[in-house]
């Protein structure tokens, strides 16, 4: 646990963890198509296109970071995306798993993917205030028990 408090965001986990979630899903996936007996190469040969095509998107981001000198949030919100769209295919394979995935999580990500594909951050916020006063204690709770551990 000592160890998990002494890291620090840095650069590389700019890109070590879309690459472990990349991982996770890939794995999840497999096991997915695995257990479900629906395992398609091609299928394979398109996701793993698309985790490619992903981390290309962090290379030329650190590339314009670094050659233009432009400011780093544009890096942090490529990555950010590519983070925040694994963990909704991961939890996605887990929930066909029969890991289910929590209401009030399938809801904010789901809200949030729709306002991301529709590039309106008005639109993403207007639709969390929408969240129940439940959904929101929810949230509350967990996050403060994720403080005090």
């Amino acid at each position: 646990m000592d160890l998990l408090k002494e890291l620090h965001f840095n650069g590389w986990w700019i890109v070590a963890l879309p690459a472990l979630l990349m991982g996770l899903d890939i794995m999840t996936g497999l096991i997915n198509a695995w257990a479900s007996k629906t395992f398609e190469s091609s299928k394979m040969r398109t996701g793993l296109g698309k985790k490619f095509g992903e981390m290309a998107y962090i290379v030329v981001g650190i590339a314009a970071t670094v050659a233009m000198d432009l400011p780093q949030y544009i890096l942090c919100g490529i990555a950010a995306y590519i983070i925040f769209m694994e963990l909704l295919s991961i939890m996605e394979n887990c929930d066909e798993l029969g890991a289910p995935v929590p209401g009030f999580i399938k809801t904010a990500f789901a809200t949030a993917e729709t306002a991301l594909q529709s590039d309106s951050y008005t639109e993403l916020m207007a639709k969390l205030s929408k969240m129940d006063k439940a959904q929101l204690e929810e949230v509350k709770r967990l996050l403060n028990d994720h403080k005090e551990v």
